[in-house]
């Protein structure tokens, strides 16, 4: 088409969504719409075109060659009329409610019907609102309906939370053959031993007339033989369970003598015991403080560096944790997510700044733990390189050039100073470990310019800080995080420098 000079284009913002209020207010005028659907007894007058646009079910429907792409009348069999409801008025409206009340009736629709953008929120809703007292649900629901996501986040979910998830009633009503799955998930993480020994027996406890034939089998996948002596003997003598049935007798007798002996067992284990976990401080280095730097660009690295550890603060020793790969990257962010630890940002080396695409690096602990909240609201204030961590619901929030802490209660909305540090933080990270905060990083100190990178820890029932000591190697732009470890499987004392 040939335009002239004078051409004039006129574009109306508001003609889409215009557009489509105007079809919703046409749905109750029965000559205006094109198609009446039936389900559980309810009419809903709708357009094809519209339905088609949100749906691939009715797309397929109207547009193939069925009765149903011209009938005047289509019947839903099957289908819940309040959900289908809901999904007219999203479809001529773009908006829905979801709620506890509505998700598994939307999601179980939706996916009938194949709408997936309600199958992607409902999705969303699912993995937000999982907790203890209904993951278990939530993961037989994901995998019912065709959402690994949903399913594979509860899994996650249940590996690293399996000691409270056991204290609920969704898993003392677990089907014997459901219950025997997630035992045996060899990634379960729990904090005292005998703690997937006791889950069994509450769970048989709960009903014990049809479900203490099962003990024997589920007991099996406790490991047992990784208990300790007093915990089995004390089975034998006290658990009325185990004393009323022989092959459960007989199988906790067999495990103590292997315990006593300190004999492996000639039966193969199929699974591995659970993790002993114990949450600690991971803190990865960045650039090491040479004494001499080059101005026109580059440090001269150390031959063999080391700068991946972590802090217990139980025994108050650093451990050595294989090294991150690239020892020039700096400045980068650090961040646990089903308790593995993923590094990711930028680095300066040799004068040029180098933004890498899609190159996160992962430690996997063995272990897990869920990611952090998060919160869209701000402070009004400069801070230089700051830093935020969760606790107890509050938001604590620092930066380099201030010893000022500020917290953040999202129910009242509003921000409040704390006590203000011993020393100024530069360059470092802050992250909860237990009750408290552990905060670190450097700072100049004295008039000779001797540089020092320590810790302080935040008791925020005292409103205290305390000095923890120092990082056992001078790292500059670290970062840190706490992850849940067997601190068994790790003894190489780290050999850092504290000669500074």
């Amino acid at each position: 088409m040939v335009r002239n000079v004078d051409d004039f284009d006129f574009c109306l913002p508001s003609h889409a969504q215009g557009v489509l209020e105007g079809l919703q207010r046409l749905r109750t005028h029965p000559k205006l719409s094109d198609v009446l659907l039936l389900a559980g007894g309810r009419e809903f007058p709708c357009h094809r075109g519209v339905l088609a646009l949100c749906s691939h079910y009715f797309h397929a429907m109207f547009s193939g060659d069925f009765a149903e792409s011209i009938a005047a009348r289509v019947e839903l069999k099957e289908v819940d009329p309040a959900a289908l409801e809901t999904l007219l008025d999203f479809a001529y409206t773009g908006k829905v409610t979801i709620n506890q009340g509505n998700v598994e009736g939307l999601m179980r629709t939706s996916s009938q019907l194949h709408f997936p953008a309600i199958q992607k929120a409902c999705s969303r809703y699912l993995r937000q609102q999982m907790d203890a007292t209904n993951c278990l649900g939530i993961c037989e629901f994901g995998e019912s309906h065709g959402c690994p996501e949903v399913s594979s986040k509860a899994w996650s979910f249940l590996q690293e939370n399996f000691e409270a998830v056991s204290q609920q009633e969704e898993f003392l009503q677990l089907s014997k053959e459901r219950l025997a799955v997630y035992l045996s998930n060899e990634q379960l993480q729990v904090q005292e031993e005998q703690s997937v020994a006791e889950a069994v027996l509450r769970w048989v406890r709960h009903d014990p007339g049809p479900r203490a034939q099962f003990l024997p089998e589920l007991l099996e996948l406790a490991h047992l033989v990784s208990l300790p002596d007093q915990y089995l003997q004390n089975l034998l003598a006290a658990e009325p369970l185990v004393r009323d049935s022989a092959a459960s007798k007989a199988l906790v007798a067999r495990s103590r003598a292997t315990v006593s002996s300190g004999e492996v067992s000639t039966t193969p284990q199929k699974l591995s015991p659970p993790q002993k976990l114990e949450e600690v401080l991971v803190v990865v280095g960045g650039r090491v403080l040479e004494e001499s730097e080059d101005e026109e660009g580059g440090l001269e690295m150390p031959a063999a560096p080391r700068n991946f550890a972590f802090y217990n603060p139980k025994n108050r020793q650093w451990i050595a944790l294989p090294d991150f790969p690239d020892y020039n990257k700096w400045g980068f962010s650090l961040v646990a997510l089903n308790n593995d630890v993923y590094v990711t940002g930028r680095y300066w080396w040799g004068g040029v700044q180098h933004l890498p695409k899609d190159q996160p690096w992962g430690c996997d602990a063995g272990t897990g733990l869920g990611p952090p909240p998060s919160t869209k609201q701000s402070l009004l204030l400069y801070l230089s390189a700051p830093r935020c961590a969760t606790l107890h619901g509050l938001i604590y929030l620092i930066g380099d050039n201030t010893k000022k802490v500020h917290v953040y209660d999202p129910e009242a909305n509003i921000w409040q100073k704390v006590q203000l540090l011993h020393t100024l933080h530069e360059n470092g990270g802050m992250v909860p470990l237990g009750d408290r905060l552990f905060v670190t990083g450097g700072h100049w100190k004295g008039m000779d310019g001797d540089y020092r990178v320590e810790m302080e820890v935040y008791d925020c029932a005292k409103d205290r800080w305390t000095r923890e000591g120092s990082l056992p190697c001078l790292w500059l732009f670290h970062s840190s995080s706490s992850i849940f470890m067997d601190t068994s499987k790790w003894t190489e004392a780290f050999q850092g420098d504290h000669g500074w």
